[in-house]
Formats: C-alpha cells, sequence, structure tokens
C-alpha cells in the first residue's frame, strides 16, 4: 500500500455529497475573495516604498536615458496607485476563475509551460518572462511551508488529490497582468517586476499566511503539516550561483551547444561550433556531467576568480587587424590545472561565453579593430557570467549594456575603422579599464556605460547640428519638387493634345517655370491666372469656322498676349527668347483668323517602349559649413516593379531616425550615414555622419533602388551579444 507524502485528507467518493460540494465551492468562492482583498492591501502598502526606491535611484542615477526612466516609473506608481490596487484584485479573480474553469486541465497548462521544440526566442519578452518567475521563484524560497499547506488546502477544496495551485505563480502573474492593464509596460513593466521581486516575500507573505489562518478557520486541513523536505536538489544553489534564477531559459538552451552525449544514450548536435575540450564527446578532465561525478575535487569560486583575475591582468597583445580573432583565451584556460577542476555549472558557463564570442568573431558585420577590442573582454565577461548567469537573459545587465553601447558605436565606425577612429579610441579606453580595474564589482560597467552614451550622444548632437544645417535646403527642394507635380499634373491633359510646337515649347518650359513659382508662393489667384491663360492659349491656335468665331478670336487676343508677355516678365526671360515666342504666337494667331489651320505636332500612337533602367542622378550643395548631396531619381525615370523592388520599398518605407545606412562608394570605399530627419511630405530622408561634415538627402525611391540595386544596405542595429544569442540558437534549432 503506498503511503502518501503528506497527510492531506482525502475525500471518499461516497461523503461527497450535494452539501459538502456547496460548502467547499462557498468556501472556495470566499478564499479567493478573501485573498484578492488582502492582495490589493499589500500593494496599496508596499507602493509608497517602491516610489520612493524609484525616486532615490533617479537622484543617484548619473545616465539621463536611466534617470528619466526611474522618474517616470516613479510618477506612474504616484498616479495609478489606487488602479494598481484594485487592478491587483481584478487579476487575482480572473487568473482564479480560469483556474477553477480549468480544472484536471490545469495540470496540462502546467506542463505545456514547457517547450517540447527550441523556437527562437524573443529577448525582450524573454525579460518580462523571467521577471515575472523570478517573482514565484523568490516566494517559494521565501515562503515554501506556508505556499505548500495554502496550495493543498485549496486542492482540498477542489477535490484535487494534489495540489495544482500554484499560488505564486497566480500572485507573480497577476502583478504582471496588472501592470499590463493599468497601461504600464515596456521598460517600466520591467523594472517594477523586479523591484516587486526583492519585496514578494515581505509584502506577500503575511498574505499567504492570512490565507492560511482563513482557510484553516473554516476547518479545511487543520492539522495539514508537511511529512517531507524539500530535496537537495531544490535547495537554494551554491554561493557562487545563488543569483541564477530557477527558470534561467536562455542559459538553459545554450548549454546544450557545449554539453557532450551523455553515456546513456543522445549524440551531439551535429555541425555546432563545439569547444575543442568537448570535441571528441567526452567531458574534460574535472568537468562534472549531469548523472556523474567527477573523479577530482572542484575548486571554489574564490579560487576560480582568483584565477581569472590573473589571466585578465596579463599583458595581451595590441588589438590589430592581423590579430587572430579567436577564443583561445577561454579554451587555454578550460585546459588549464584551474579549468578542469571546475564543477559542472562553471565549465558549462566558460564553454557558453567560448561559444558566443566565436559567434562574435564570425559577425562580418562588425570591424575587425572592434572585434578585437571587443575580445580582450573574454575574461571580464566570463566573471560576470560567473558571479551572474542572470547576465545571459537580462539586458538590463550592466554588462550587457556596455556591450549593447560598444554596438551601437561599432554600426558608426564602419568596416574600415581604423586605430585613429574617435570611437576606436574610446572603446579602447573602455576596455582597458576593465582589463585594469574589474574585479567583481559590476558598478564599473554601469560607469563606463554613462561615460560612453555620453560620448556617442556628443557625436550625434555634433551631426544633429549639421542635420539642422542642412534642414531647410532639403524642406526647400522638397517644396520644389511637390511644386513640380502638381504643375506636371495640371498640364499633362494639354500636352496630351496635338498642338502646334510654339504651344508646346511655351508650356513644357516657361510656362511650367511660372506654375511651379506659384505654386511655391501659394498665390492662388496667380495660380488661376496662369491656368486660365494655357486654356485660352490652346484654344486660340484651334482652327476657327467661321468669320464671327473668328472676331470674337480677334477681341480677346490682346488680353492674352498681355497675360503671355506678364508671365515672361515674371520669370525675366532673355529678350531674343521673348522674341523668338511671341514671333512664333503671332504667325499662329495670324494664321487662325484668315481662316486656316496652324500646323500642329501631331501625337502618333506608337506601341509601348520597352522599360528604360532608372537612373538616379545626384549634385552637391553646399549650406554653410555642411556639404549636402542630393541624391534622386532622374526626371521621368521611374523603376519597372518587381517583387525586389517592393521589398525593397517596404524596407525603405519602414526606416526611422536613428537607422544606419551603408553606401558603397568606389572611390573611399563603404561609407555609413545615420538617418537624423525624414520630410513629412515627400518622405526625403536626411542622413548624416557624426563623423564627417557632409549630409546625405536621398529620395524613398532613389534609395529604394539603390538597396535593390545592392549598392545601399540598412544595418542590422541588434547588439552584438544579441545577434551571438540568437544565431547560437539558431544554429541549435537548426542541428
Amino acid at each position: 500500500m503506498a503511503v502518501p507524502v503528506d497527510n492531506v485528507i482525502r475525500f471518499p467518493e461516497g461523503a461527497r455529497g450535494a452539501t459538502t460540494e456547496l460548502d467547499r465551492s462557498q468556501t472556495l468562492a470566499k478564499a479567493r475573495d478573501f485573498m484578492a482583498q488582502k492582495l490589493g492591501e499589500a500593494l496599496g502598502s508596499l507602493l509608497p516604498r517602491i516610489e520612493e526606491n524609484f525616486l532615490a535611484r533617479g537622484d543617484a542615477s548619473t545616465g539621463r536615458v536611466q534617470r528619466e526612466l526611474y522618474y517616470r516609473t516613479r510618477d506612474v506608481i504616484h498616479e495609478k496607485a489606487q488602479h494598481l490596487q484594485s487592478g491587483l484584485s481584478t487579476a487575482w479573480l480572473t487568473l482564479c476563475e480560469k483556474k477553477f474553469e480549468l480544472g484536471e486541465q490545469a495540470r496540462a497548462a502546467h506542463v505545456s509551460k514547457v517547450p517540447v521544440e527550441l523556437q527562437l526566442l524573443d529577448l525582450d519578452a524573454m525579460e518580462q518572462d523571467l521577471a515575472v518567475k523570478a517573482i514565484a521563484s523568490r516566494l517559494r524560497s521565501g515562503c515554501d511551508e506556508e505556499l505548500f499547506a495554502a496550495g493543498h488546502r485549496l486542492a482540498a477544496l477542489c477535490g484535487q488529490t494534489e495540489s495544482l495551485w500554484l499560488i505564486e505563480d497566480l500572485i507573480a502573474q497577476a502583478l504582471n497582468q496588472t501592470f499590463i492593464e493599468t497601461g504600464v509596460v515596456g521598460a517600466a513593466q520591467i523594472e517594477l517586476l523586479h523591484a516587486m521581486e526583492s519585496h514578494a516575500v515581505d509584502a506577500f507573505g503575511p498574505t499567504i499566511q492570512e490565507l492560511n489562518a482563513f482557510l484553516v478557520g473554516r476547518g479545511v486541513l487543520p492539522t495539514l503539516r508537511r511529512s517531507y523536505s524539500p530535496s537537495a536538489a531544490s535547495k537554494k544553489p551554491s554561493s557562487d550561483t545563488e543569483n541564477v534564477p530557477e527558470a534561467a531559459d536562455i542559459f538553459s538552451l545554450l548549454q546544450k551547444l557545449v554539453v557532450p552525449p551523455l553515456a546513456n544514450g543522445g549524440a551531439a548536435p551535429v555541425g555546432l561550433p563545439m569547444p575543442a575540450s568537448l570535441a571528441g564527446g567526452a567531458a574534460p578532465p574535472g568537468m562534472s556531467l549531469p548523472g556523474g561525478a567527477s573523479g577530482q575535487m572542484t575548486v571554489a569560486m574564490e579560487q576560480v576568480m582568483a584565477s581569472l583575475n590573473a589571466l585578465q591582468g596579463a599583458v595581451l597583445p595590441p588589438a590589430t587587424t592581423d590579430a587572430a580573432l579567436t577564443s583561445s583565451v577561454l579554451r587555454d584556460f578550460r585546459t588549464s590545472d584551474t579549468g578542469q577542476s571546475l564543477d559542472y555549472l562553471q565549465a558549462v558557463t566558460v564553454d557558453i561565453i567560448a561559444t558566443l564570442f566565436d559567434f562574435i568573431f564570425d559577425d562580418t558585420s562588425v570591424a575587425d579593430p572592434i572585434k578585437a577590442l571587443v575580445g580582450r573582454l573574454q575574461i571580464p565577461v566570463l566573471k560576470v557570467a560567473m558571479l551572474d548567469r542572470t547576465f545571459f537573459s537580462s539586458k538590463a545587465h550592466p554588462a550587457r549594456r556596455l556591450l549593447d553601447g560598444i554596438s551601437r558605436a561599432a554600426v558608426r565606425c564602419g568596416p574600415g575603422a581604423g586605430h585613429d577612429d574617435p570611437l576606436y579610441a574610446r572603446i579602447a579606453e573602455i576596455v582597458e579599464r576593465l582589463q585594469n580595474e574589474f574585479i567583481k564589482d559590476t558598478s564599473l560597467f554601469d560607469l563606463l556605460c554613462v561615460e560612453l552614451d555620453a560620448f556617442l550622444e556628443g557625436q550625434e548632437t555634433a551631426a544633429d547640428d549639421r542635420a539642422v544645417q542642412a534642414v531647410p535646403l532639403v524642406a526647400e527642394q522638397e517644396q520644389h519638387e511637390l511644386a513640380a507635380l502638381a504643375a506636371d499634373q495640371v498640364l499633362t491633359s494639354w500636352l496630351a493634345m496635338p498642338l502646334p510646337a510654339a504651344v508646346t515649347d511655351l508650356l513644357n518650359h516657361e510656362w511650367r517655370k511660372l506654375l511651379i513659382r506659384h505654386h511655391l508662393s501659394g498665390d492662388d489667384v496667380a495660380w488661376g491666372v496662369a491656368m486660365s491663360t494655357v486654356g485660352e492659349l490652346v484654344a486660340s491656335v484651334q482652327p476657327q469656322p467661321d468669320a464671327q468665331s473668328r472676331k470674337r478670336l480677334a477681341t480677346r487676343l490682346p488680353t492674352l498676349v498681355r497675360r503671355i508677355c506678364e508671365g515672361l516678365d515674371k520669370l525675366q526671360v532673355t529678350d531674343d527668347r521673348r522674341l523668338a515666342l511671341t514671333d512664333q504666337l503671332f504667325t499662329l494667331h495670324a494664321a487662325v483668323l484668315r481662316g486656316a489651320a496652324p500646323a500642329a505636332s501631331a501625337r502618333p500612337i506608337l506601341p509601348a517602349a520597352e522599360a528604360v533602367a532608372a537612373q538616379i542622378s545626384s549634385e552637391r550643395i553646399d549650406c554653410g559649413e555642411t556639404q549636402l548631396d542630393r541624391i534622386f531619381l532622374s526626371p521621368g525615370s521611374a523603376p519597372p516593379r518587381s517583387e525586389q523592388s517592393d521589398h525593397a520599398q517596404s524596407l525603405v518605407a519602414g526606416l526611422q531616425r536613428g537607422d544606419w545606412l551603408e553606401f558603397a562608394n568606389p572611390e573611399s570605399g563603404p561609407v555609413r550615414y545615420r538617418l537624423s530627419w525624414i520630410s513629412p511630405q515627400r518622405g526625403i530622408l536626411l542622413l548624416t555622419n557624426p563623423q564627417s561634415p557632409r549630409a546625405m538627402s536621398v529620395s524613398p525611391d532613389a534609395l529604394a533602388l539603390k538597396i535593390e540595386r545592392g549598392e545601399a544596405t540598412i544595418l542590422a542595429v541588434e547588439p552584438i551579444f544579441d545577434r551571438a544569442v540568437n544565431r547560437a540558437l539558431a544554429t541549435l534549432q537548426a542541428a
């Protein structure tokens, strides 16, 4: 006969009468409502402390972006305190209702949280998910006994034979749902979840105790006690891993890249960048695999850190483009005496970091000099990962933020970055300080993040200043293009008619310029007069069938000629051109008045011509201290539509201020520009480079054509480390 591991009272099937069911349902509903009220009260008591905490963090922060985030989050808490309090109660009730409705399906829902196959993960969503799970994990570690008792008492009320009530998960999910439904999302949501984690036990532990007291007072398993101790596997990890969240998903996934196959089956993924120490399928000396024992005594974290500090302080060769870009420093450490005596998690961490650096070194979008500098961070990054494995999943980690900043700088440098580049020099300075000063306090990463951000913001400010000089010129050109489009639109129907060559010539040149001028000035009256003159001019060169119509034309011609001359005066047409035009018009009108038909430049209907390759034009304009390179499609040029062109057009349409593009330049090599401004009407893009006095304006159609031809590329702005993680996960998924 099986002995239960606890003394939960089992309800005999025959004892479940209607009254018992009704009593249990009522008690369950009251417990749910009681907990909702208490959770709301607990959050209401906690929010003032959280608010003060964010205010203090904002005051102490030296980074503008981080400071604004803390202040903004504090303001949200202050303004929405009541909504957050009531929202938590509502979210708890909603989740409980779902729990009731699921019944026995809750087990399946719980199991479904484990992915059956590897998927590429959204790291932003992952960070939020980890923050929610961290709250539940903190409650489990601090309120284990109370959660066990409350869960089994609620399960008993539901008639379940075991507890599927993971109260800590419900509380964490209810908090997250409350923030979302209250409009607290994004970075503020993540910060609030982290703040809730640190106060979770103090705030909600007493609430769980009150729930147990409530249930005991109603006779629900009053003598319940736990008859076993948590297993060793569920206890808090040792000191060197105590910061690891229970659900460190990314670390768990990444270790599949480096853990060799076990003796009881399974094969190593094919084609993965396996470290040399694991290539033979056997664990390296001193590395204890799951289910096996090492044979050697593992070293303490203090000894590991001391060994890494010594390696970090060693004199490394200068970072040059000719240097071998490999993670050999980490591989060598793994084969050292200390490296062979690492425990399982330590060894896996070394191999994961080494593998990720292999991906970084293989990243063709980053200049080799920058990759060489990043390569000198292998030991500091490894130390960070060993001390705190949330580094793998949390973008807010100081080391991750510094790597992100270096990524942003690397985008500006371009593939031809040299050692004399100011950004290269700043990154080299950061790397040098980390190598010389970093021991285990990650606040140094915070400080260097602030300094790098300030440097990058200073460069962006200089680029924006150049953009400010060029914007009026681009806006003026945009207005001119709009005016030209408007003139062409109204003249198209007239020019499609068979007209004498002199009239076509006048409309195509002088009168088009006059219409553009009136459109730019916004003079609707003058525009109307010019358009009525076009109609009268076209009518004046049409055959007149009788003497009466010719007489009426003769009375109108002086006014028509006067208007045409006034238009030519406004354009300051040269005397020779004016004389030629007026002579030709006089000849045409004389013929019409004699009853003859003037010769018209007939437009025969021709078969459709083959598509002509679109042409891109450019010109350079000086605007103050800035030189503007204007790039546009040649007038009348339109590229044929294709799947490739549609894709390029969609890429251009998705560009936002701050995006970076690279343009091919046969003379100087690839050049990079940052999108600083997009004109509101025509969508002309103004591009600048913080390290160049030149700016570029490019029309959307011209840029799309350049992208289609491979002459321009939109650069990926995903941070170096994120790209390495995603490539690692993609490699693992494809294996």
